[in-house]
């Protein structure tokens, strides 16, 4: 056996270690310190999970996670390639090796795979054609098993053009996966359409090109996530954008990507799960807590985007609503730092709805006008006097974020153009180290992990070695703590919010759009919406390293002016600063979410409107806009839309 396949047997078979989502801020209060003493997360001391590509010798060898498919990538009648199948954490992912021996002077390529079952036969496509149909590939290949978990199948011959493989072809593959029955669901799958450049590393998000949309690399200012990205999608699927596993997931990653997603489909009352033909988890009931907001993640964030607000007199159920004593925002005595507004038994701390939105007339430079909305909300119940309300977010490119470094972070505010603001400092949940603030509207949480554990606690009242004790107030009796969630269910969970692949820019050679990327910076949108940075080299998990990415945010908090303000500190935040929202994706929300609401609360219906709310530190880039010509506003738009 060679060291190779050694090297995907051991891979395939490790479990992932993690760090873990939602929305609030700390309970406990942030110490003050400066940027001089943050700790960083990760440094040259961090242990790493093995690279996803290994330069031997002999051969250029590349190494990634994939799953199940329902069909074939480009066949949008179907609308059925980027969903999920019933059972898909049950033995359904593969680890894929390239053993490229052409990258070293040899005649051949070839890919060895890793199954968690016993396999039947399965087949390896290879060289898209798409002539006949759009799932057409000119080399089809029954693999060799080589044990019962361990096939191979090696190519030397460009069977579209039939001749030997050389330096620079483009090989799309296609694994289908037939698993040996007895099995509980379906035997056969289609795979990942995976694009492998020979001579290169890793595998390429691919964009098609031509009436056969064949696979090419996508030019870097598509890559949204760096290699993290996803590829075009052709199969019609606009829901399906945000919940794609990493195209370069590392072969540690694709299982319990699939563990975490299933515990981000699932109620932790019932165990039930959010979507059809799906058992109940028994290990997971009566984890929900006495008091909560909503009994699943996906309950929240579903498809993995941002929320709507709903309709006048509903209850908000997909918010998280801090809630404090004063205005530093001193957790209320009786409903502790987060309202929840659902209870097993008895009546909830309380509810609160949007009673009705007060309009906000403006015009723009040219006299065309404009309305604006801001919620007024209704309690029931407790009424606390302090609070902040805030939607649930979208949740790709949050292993990005993380990995990004401590001090390329601090060089944005460092610049001598920078845009007033500032980073957060917060307390380590688990070590009561300073750390960077980074995630959550208010940059409230240090760690992806912490996020995850700190909303699983405030949104669900589900406990974990993190955030032991559920959320109340001084005055409340204490509900007694539920069944404890798991390391290991945190750790998948967290495994698979870092790993989603995010989408790729779409339209970008559009001359709308090169025109208004320009406007973006001159109107000084990319001061704080810094369109390109690159993660450090310290992050454990190896598809989240230095990967040169575009996630239009500086991680920073900046004060938005009292129109955006809330009236409560939170942590280090005051009630006027917000950390700019990375807007990688934006443009798909429409399709995701079912209809569009930015910022924090979602007030705003329209990017227009996201952007005509700017105040404070961003009143100079809203008047740029309001005051640009019809056209330039169009076309700043159109920009927006193409992330």
């Amino acid at each position: 056996m060679s060291r190779s396949r050694l090297g995907t047997c051991a891979i395939a078979i490790a479990l992932a270690f993690g760090v873990g989502f939602d929305e609030p801020a700390a309970a406990q209060p942030a110490p003050t310190a400066s940027a001089e003493k943050v700790v960083p997360l990760f440094d040259r001391q961090t242990k790493l999970e093995p690279a996803t590509v290994e330069d031997t010798p002999a051969a250029l060898v590349t190494r990634v996670a994939d799953r199940v498919r329902d069909r074939h990538a480009r066949e949008a009648q179907f609308h059925i390639y980027d969903h999920y199948l019933p059972l898909y954490w049950e033995k359904r992912t593969v680890t894929i090796e390239i053993v490229d021996r052409v990258a070293k002077g040899g005649d051949s390529v070839t890919f060895n795979i890793t199954s968690l079952a016993p396999l039947n036969k399965p087949n390896l496509r290879a060289f898209f054609e798409g002539k006949g149909t759009v799932a057409q590939y000119s080399a089809n290949l029954t693999t060799t098993e080589v044990d019962p978990l361990h096939y191979t199948a090696t190519l030397k011959t460009n069977t579209n053009e039939r001749r030997p493989i050389k330096l620079g072809d483009r090989i799309e593959i296609e694994f289908s996966p037939f698993l040996k029955p007895p099995v509980e669901g379906r035997t056969n799958y289609y795979g990942t359409a995976l694009l492998y450049v020979v001579g290169q590393p890793g595998v390429a998000p691919w964009e098609g090109r031509g009436a056969r949309l064949d696979s090419f690399p996508m030019p870097d200012v598509a890559l949204s996530g760096g290699l993290t990205t996803s590829h075009q999608q052709y199969s019609n699927e606009p829901k399906e954008r945000f919940k794609q596993l990493a195209t370069n997931a590392a072969p540690t990653s694709g299982q319990p990507f699939m563990l975490g997603r299933r515990l981000h489909h699932t109620d932790f009352g019932t165990g039930a799960h959010s979507e059809r033909g799906n058992p109940v988890y028994k290990e997971q009931t009566d984890k929900l807590g006495a008091r909560f907001n909503e009994r699943s993640c996906v309950g929240c964030h579903i498809n993995n985007g941002r929320a709507l607000p709903p309709a006048v007199g509903a209850p908000l159920q997909r918010y998280v609503i801090r809630v404090g004593s004063d205005a530093k925002g001193t957790p209320h005595p009786k409903l502790g730092a987060t309202l929840q507004t659902q209870a097993l038994k008895g009546a909830p701390e309380a509810s609160v709805s949007i009673a009705s939105w007060t309009t906000i007339d403006g015009t723009y430079g040219d006299g065309t006008a404009y309305t604006l909305q801001k919620p007024n909300y209704k309690f029931t119940g407790v009424v606390p006097e302090f609070y902040s309300v805030r939607i649930a977010p979208q949740l790709v490119g949050q292993g990005l974020l993380e990995a990004m470094s401590e001090d390329d972070i601090a060089k944005l505010a460092d610049a001598k153009d920078a845009i007033p603001g500032r980073t957060s400092t917060v307390a380590d949940p688990e070590t009561r180290q300073s750390r960077l603030g980074r995630f959550g509207w208010k940059a409230g949480m240090p760690r992806l992990k912490h996020q995850i554990a700190n909303a699983l606690n405030n949104d669900m009242g589900v406990v974990t070695s993190v955030f032991p004790n559920p959320d109340r107030g001084s005055e409340q009796a204490d509900p007694g703590a539920p069944g404890k969630l798991a390391d290991a269910d945190l750790d998948n969970l967290y495994r698979y919010v870092a790993t989603l692949g995010v989408p790729p820019r779409r339209n970008f050679a559009d001359e709308d759009v090169v025109k208004s990327e320009k406007l973006f910076a001159k109107a000084n949108c990319a001061q704080c919406h810094t369109p390109v940075m690159k993660t450090g080299p310290y992050h454990p998990l190896a598809e989240l390293r230095n990967q040169t990415i575009r996630p239009y945010t500086d991680l920073r908090l900046h004060d938005m002016g009292k129109g955006l303000a809330d009236n409560m500190a939170d942590g280090p935040a005051t009630g006027a600063e917000w950390r700019t929202a990375p807007l990688w994706g934006i443009g798909l929300t429409p399709g995701v979410s079912g209809g569009e609401a930015y910022l924090h609360d979602g007030r705003a219906r329209t990017l227009n409107e996201a952007i005509l709310w700017h105040g404070g530190a961003g009143e100079k880039a809203k008047e740029a806009f309001r005051t640009m010509p019809a056209a330039d506003r169009a076309a700043l738009i159109k920009f927006l839309q193409s992330l």
